[in-house]
Formats: structure tokens, C-alpha cells, sequence
């Protein structure tokens, strides 16, 4: 009995302190032309200069919306960032994307060569608004959507129902 009791408060402790806390930061929300001027002055002084630089190549930097920068014990901090037109894209906390979204298509340049190629071939007529980047697997939803998954090599696996 003291054995099962003692094992119970063992195995409490050990949940409360692997307890994962979460520190979010978040930009004010974008509701006017004043209020954006200062969500912008405020992710140019928050987020890391390399995200900014990356943000400045394929978007203006302007048209941040909102942002979320999370802290998350062992895993560290990651970057949300939110577009006035629909798009989103999450950084690690090197700075590199592995979620991106965009409901009017993806950039020039953002999906790897053999995906587009792939794309291109066997759905000519759509295009990509989404790419998430996992550990073993890219995923790609298409605008009419059809949701695609290929090998971190760029190789289609099968279409994701």
C-alpha cells in the first residue's frame, strides 16, 4: 500500500514538473492605418532581422497584420506572422519557415522544384496556397482543394483525404 501510494505521488510529481509552459507574445491587432504603422515599427524591433529580411522578399513588411512570437521550453522560440491579405508563414527560431499559407499562391520560389514540377503536371489548372514542412513529409494544399503529400525529398506519396 505505501509503495502504490508513494508511486502516486511520484508519478504526480514528475507531471507537474514536466508541466509545458508557454510564453506567447502577440502584436496589437491592425485597426487602422495609425495602429499598423505601429504594429510595424513594433516587428521591426521584436522580430529577428533575418525573418524581416526574408518577409521583405516575398511581401512588404507594411502589410503585417499581427504576430506571435511563442517561447517553448527545449524547443525555443517560434514566429508567427500574420499578412492584411490572407497569407501566414511560422519561422523557427533560426528564422527558417516550415508553415506557409496564401490564399491568392504561394509565392515564386517557395515550392521546391520537383513539387511545382509535379504540380504543374497533373493539376495545371490549380495552384499551391499552402505548404507545411514536418519532419518526415511536405504537405501541400491546392486552391481547389486537394491536399498533396510528398517525401521531404520532394517525391509524391499520395493525395491526403
Amino acid at each position: 500500500m505505501k509503495k502504490s501510494i508513494l508511486f502516486s505521488i511520484m508519478t504526480a510529481a514528475a507531471f507537474i514538473s514536466c508541466e509545458k509552459k508557454v510564453t506567447v507574445t502577440q502584436s496589437p491587432a491592425v485597426t487602422d492605418e495609425t495602429n499598423a504603422v505601429a504594429v510595424n515599427s513594433q516587428a521591426n524591433d521584436e522580430l529577428p532581422e533575418n525573418i524581416r529580411e526574408f518577409i521583405n522578399q516575398h511581401y512588404n513588411q507594411q502589410d503585417i497584420a499581427s504576430y506571435e512570437i511563442k517561447t517553448i521550453p527545449v524547443k525555443g522560440k517560434t514566429y508567427e506572422v500574420k499578412f492584411n491579405h490572407g497569407a501566414e508563414i511560422d519561422f523557427d527560431e533560426s528564422g527558417t519557415w516550415h508553415e506557409w499559407s496564401d490564399p491568392k499562391g504561394l509565392p515564386d520560389g517557395v515550392l521546391p522544384e520537383n513539387i511545382k514540377s509535379y504540380i504543374d503536371q497533373h493539376y495545371g489548372t490549380t495552384f499551391a496556397t499552402s505548404i507545411d514542412i514536418e519532419k518526415n513529409e511536405i504537405k501541400v494544399d491546392l486552391a481547389s482543394d486537394i491536399d498533396l503529400e510528398f517525401d521531404t525529398n520532394g517525391n509524391f506519396i499520395r493525395i491526403d483525404g
